[in-house]
């Protein structure tokens, strides 16, 4: 075992120790505060909706040109969800933008 193969065990140990600090004053975090837990729930569970409606929508065909490097059917419609979902965060992302600035534009 060389120097660097030590170097990246302990760069991956604190990423897991880094990842798992986050994931448990998170918690703790929501704990303290369950008004702000559902709403962070809500976006969560909001996400999720639109991963799943991607990946249905999504598309598993494969051209001849693309087998050639390895995409087979499930890669395809991975790639496809994320296309997908994409496109709707987007599209929900500038309508929220306009909404917001048409509402301050008529409250005026």
């Amino acid at each position: 075992m060389n120097l660097i193969n030590i170097g990246i065990i302990i760069t991956y140990l604190m990423i897991f120790g880094a990842a798992l600090a986050v994931v448990v004053f998170s918690v703790m975090q929501m704990m303290k505060n369950l008004n702000n837990a559902k709403k962070t729930l809500y976006s969560l569970g909001g996400l999720i909706i639109v991963l799943v409606l991607g990946y249905v929508l999504a598309s598993s065909e494969v051209l001849p040109a693309y087998e050639k490097y390895g995409v087979n059917a499930s890669a395809a419609k991975r790639v496809g969800m994320g296309i997908n979902a994409f496109y709707f965060l987007a599209i929900g992302a500038i309508g929220a933008v306009i909404y917001s600035e048409f509402g301050k534009a008529f409250k005026k």
